[in-house]
């Protein structure tokens, strides 16, 4: 397989948050800072809504964290 073909095979995520039921805990920043970020109030906001296979992982313990149950890492369907 060449790696333009590997590459175009890679999974990529879309991460979404429900911010106006952000409780500002920031379990979600602490574990995936790449992704989840805190404004200057403490609620969550998102560095990037696309993710790839490389912070799936940390995206979704960062989700998985939330006590208010507001961020989501979802699968981009091709």
């Amino acid at each position: 397989m060449s790696s333009i073909a590997s590459q175009s095979e890679k999974k990529r995520y879309t991460v979404t948050a429900d911010i106006p039921n952000c409780c500002g805990y920031g379990l979600c920043s602490s574990l995936c800072p790449e992704v989840y970020r805190l404004d200057e109030n403490g609620i969550v906001y998102l560095a990037t809504d696309t993710i790839d296979e490389s912070l799936f992982e940390a995206a979704q313990e960062g989700a998985e964290s939330c006590p208010a149950e507001v961020l989501q890492v979802t699968l981009i369907e091709e």
